[in-house]
């Protein structure tokens, strides 16, 4: 069997692009039904049998549009991590910087609540995502690539622009702060909306809270 290539940037963008602009209505049904299912179900729980009928096709016209699950799998997946690092998001954040008075909580929390807004359009998606991230090679192999160019990277160089700046301490580790950022976020929507779906939470309240955490510490003042 011949080995399948691994995933490229251009394959992200290629996905995306697919996902915006569908062939027929019928492939847009085939993957809203796969989004959904996939969501709710993970991707060895939602079967192309069962996708195909939640579409209103048969599982041959399925597998017209996509000649394997894999393909679907890639159609549904790939897109969301692409936008989750949208350039125009880091034009908003680079533009915040320049405002007199910005500090690196203002940058956080417009961040944070971007990343957590973006998230939150399909959270059992996301889920999934991150699952199948975890113990899906070719995919994680795929995926930090793209997350180093698109959100490791800007992240990055936004945290040293506050750092020259005088906005952020000079003895921090910039990539210890990128990391400690990374895990606070993806535990918070881990946490959120996978172990405790409370639709009490206030993600407002909480994101201000995790930027004066920070911002200060925990310790007393």
């Amino acid at each position: 069997m011949r080995k399948r290539k691994p995933l490229t940037l251009k394959d992200f963008e290629e996905e995306a692009r697919k996902l915006m602009h569908p062939a027929s209505e019928k492939e847009r049904a085939i993957v809203t039904a796969a989004m959904d299912l996939i969501a709710r179900k993970g991707v060895d729980g939602a079967t192309t049998a069962e996708i195909a009928r939640r579409a209103g096709v048969t599982e041959r016209t399925l597998f017209r549009y996509f000649p394997s699950k894999k393909d679907l799998v890639r159609r549904v997946l790939l897109p969301p991590m692409l936008s989750g690092g949208l350039m125009r998001h880091w034009d908003e954040l680079n533009e915040l910087l320049r405002t007199p008075g910005a500090d690196f909580k203002a940058w956080y929390t417009l961040f944070t609540t971007r990343r957590l807004t973006a998230a939150a359009r399909n959270p059992q998606l996301g889920a999934t995502f991150l699952l199948e991230l975890a113990n899906n090679t070719e995919l994680r192999d795929g995926a930090e690539p793209v997350w180093r160019e698109r959100v490791w990277g800007p992240m990055r160089d936004s945290l040293r622009n506050m750092q020259r700046e005088g906005k952020v301490r000079a003895d921090i580790d910039v990539d210890s702060l990128a990391r400690v950022i990374s895990c606070i976020n993806l535990g918070y929507f881990l946490i959120r909306h996978t172990l405790k779906p409370d639709p009490a939470w206030n993600d407002e309240y909480e994101v201000g809270q995790m930027a004066d955490l920070l911002m200060y510490g925990a310790g007393a003042r």
